[in-house]
């Protein structure tokens, strides 16, 4: 039996005049394989000042599935727990990603899914040579922008990466799915299309990537993680004031100076 025990922390965090409070879910879990299966223990709390309602955990593992019993409430500073269970197949030396989803909405019904990826080892896998750090959308995401996966080579074995976006429902990555090809000690960051299709401004939603790549018989992954906020179009305006003003400044500086030389030459 393989087991890993962590900590995991997912969050939509509501703001605005319309929000009543915030709802901040936690997931602490247990996952193990036995008897050809993936079993996740799962305690799910809400940190929040608001309740959140319907709450339903989902395990994917692969292409498995498997829903949880929904709560019909889950109040500030209380616990659920759930255990999900999906079949596993034969599995190869290595580390295998599995994705935690605890899907709610909040007191008017609307939805929000909180998101952690993980990996699960079988057998002694040494540690992968990848690198897959700093996942982020510069400036916030309002209506659509690009998500920055920075991806580094640690060895000077050149490699095929399968890379998967994985987001929260609300957003949407197109494509979601890369195959980077990494020179000897190479590094890239690739720019993917993100869209907000639902997701609240003042809400923060963790971000992830799966890097995975085979050396020999040994299954690799990585899993990449980040912070998107989600901003008014407003906010993206007075984030990028400052820079319109030196902008403005320096073609100004430009026109005086074009001015000034053709003075000298009458």
């Amino acid at each position: 039996m393989r087991t890993i025990l962590g900590i995991l922390l997912s969050a939509a965090i509501l703001a605005g005049p319309a929000a009543a409070g915030t709802i901040s879910i936690s997931i602490q879990q247990t996952a193990a394989l036995r008897d050809g299966s993936l079993a996740v223990k799962l305690s799910i709390r809400n940190s929040g000042d608001e309740a959140a309602q319907s709450v339903t955990p989902v395990l994917r593992f692969r292409d498995k599935e498997a829903r949880g019993q929904a709560r019909p409430s889950l109040e500030p500073g209380t616990a659920m727990e759930e255990t999900l269970t999906v079949p596993a197949g034969q599995l190869g030396d290595g580390r295998w990603p599995y994705r935690l989803a605890v899907d709610y909405t909040d007191l008017n019904q609307y939805p929000f899914q909180a998101l952690e990826v993980q990996s699960i080892a079988v057998g002694n896998p040494p540690p992968a040579k990848l690198s897959v750090q700093g996942l982020e959308v510069e400036g916030g995401l309002a209506g659509s922008g690009e998500l920055a996966v920075p991806i580094k080579n640690l060895t000077a074995e050149a490699r095929s990466v399968r890379l998967l976006v994985q987001l929260p429902e609300g957003l949407e990555a197109s494509p979601a799915e890369h195959t980077v090809e990494l020179a000897g000690w190479g590094e890239q960051t690739l720019e993917v299309p993100v869209t907000n299709r639902t997701a609240l401004p003042g809400s923060k939603y963790p971000v992830f990537a799966i890097a995975e790549y085979d050396d020999g018989a040994v299954h690799h992954a990585v899993v990449g993680r980040g912070i998107v906020e989600i901003v008014g179009e407003s906010s993206r305006v007075a984030a990028w004031r400052p820079w319109l003003f030196w902008a403005a400044g320096a073609l100004v500086v430009a026109w005086l100076a074009v001015l000034l030389a053709r003075t000298r030459r009458s």
